[in-house]
């Protein structure tokens, strides 16, 4: 099958961060699940969108697989506003806007400037959809109850805020022209929403993660529940089959693992509340053999459409196609040969992040990558990762509509 395109992770640094994954472990593990391009989140740094992508650059040298880029928008200023036609020029295509930040409630017009000069310039805009109003009320007054354990997590981001932001984000997607992509969908009621903006544009993508497959709210009533923790929270078992549906039917075109894995001791230590828990959960290496376990060996998904939302439709939004996403002439010849039959125990130390925990420890899984090929060269090998760190390329991506 294709290589895998993976159009949501966090493998690039901040001033003030660094990823416990950076691109030499992240793509090490992503080859080693089939996934032979990954975008990664970069961030607007000193104003600067440019920056933040030559950091990314920088950061992206010990690369395994291809690479591409979203940066992210914090401050949305004229000039950053006019760093867009000449980042798209060069094949940045991508944005990224957080919703939930309490700077996008309190500058949305000028971020709906922003939205205008993506749209004239063809920059696809990544939005992570979640009311920052609703969150901070419901956060607010459980502080002030006393109930501050991860527990009450699920409580402080509820699938209303998620639907009420997707709303919002479709009409500003309307209102400006923009195309958006609406990442890490979880719930019914964001569902529904996608569902009506969908069938008002063909410019509004959804995006749904590993993470609202497989797993459900009970996880926090565990005593180690602050290692499922991201956002938006894992939610009940009508919404997992929400999504599986969506992701049938067409509604969700891609499943992005959104991934940037944390330390156990860092995601368990003691004494902090729900909303200091660091969120994000491995998921690059699983990406594919759970996909194909949980969907395709269980007859959720066609092998066709697996393919399609794993490989063609994220390589088409970005605007890669057919460069990635394609078995044709021309192509890259990124190529995973797989294992249907071959079983495997999700293990944490028998994978390539660096984390030292699985969300899926002790999953069961049927099918597996046997060799992945990235533009020719056999990367990961029976088991064993071959690609040198720093043969991974960028990808230049076309204006959207590609």
């Amino acid at each position: 099958m294709p290589g895998c395109v993976d159009l949501h992770t966090h493998l690039a640094s901040t001033p003030t961060w660094q990823p416990l994954d950076d691109f030499e472990h992240g793509t090490r593990a992503a080859v080693a699940g089939g996934v032979t391009t990954v975008v990664s989140m970069v961030y607007q740094e000193n104003g600067s969108l440019r920056a933040g992508i030559e950091r990314g650059l920088r950061d992206a040298t010990r690369a395994v697989a291809d690479f591409a880029f979203h940066v992210v928008v914090t401050d949305p200023t004229p000039a950053a506003r006019a760093e867009i036609p000449g980042l798209v020029r060069e094949g940045h295509a991508g944005l990224k806007v957080f919703m939930v930040s309490p700077g996008f409630a309190a500058r949305t017009a000028e971020y709906l400037t922003v939205y205008r000069a993506a749209a004239e310039a063809g920059a696809l805009v990544a939005v992570h959809a979640e009311d920052h109003a609703l969150i901070a009320k419901r956060t607010a007054e459980l502080h002030a109850a006393g109930r501050v354990g991860v527990e009450w997590f699920p409580q402080s981001r509820p699938p209303e805020a998620e639907e009420i932001a997707v709303r919002a984000a479709v009409i500003h997607a309307r209102e400006t022209g923009i195309a958006i992509y609406l990442v890490h969908l979880s719930s019914r009621g964001a569902l529904a929403a996608l569902r009506e903006g969908r069938a008002a544009s063909h410019r509004v993508h959804g995006e749904t993660r590993p993470l609202y497959l497989y797993l459900t709210r009970e996880r926090f009533g565990r005593p180690d529940a602050a290692l499922w923790v991201g956002q938006p929270p894992l939610r009940e078992a009508e919404d997992v089959a929400a999504v599986w549906t969506a992701l049938t039917d067409g509604t969700l075109e891609t499943v992005g693992t959104d991934h940037i894995p944390r330390p156990r001791a860092e995601k368990l230590a003691p004494g902090v509340t729900f909303d200091r828990i660091p969120p994000g959960v491995s998921n690059l290496e699983t990406l594919l053999p759970m996909l194909y376990s949980e969907g395709v060996a269980k007859g959720r998904l066609t092998l066709s459409r697996l393919v399609e939302v794993l490989a063609a439709a994220p390589a088409r939004i970005a605007g890669m196609y057919p460069r990635k996403g394609a078995l044709a002439v021309g192509s890259d010849a990124d190529v995973v040969v797989f294992d249907p039959g071959a079983r495997r125990v999700v293990r944490a130390t028998e994978l390539h992040s660096a984390c030292d925990y699985d969300p899926y420890e002790g999953w069961d899984v049927t099918g597996w990558p046997e060799i992945v090929l990235s533009r020719g060269d056999v990367v990961f090998d029976r088991g064993t990762v071959v690609g040198r760190p720093g043969r991974g390329r960028l990808v230049p991506r076309a204006p959207y509509p590609a």
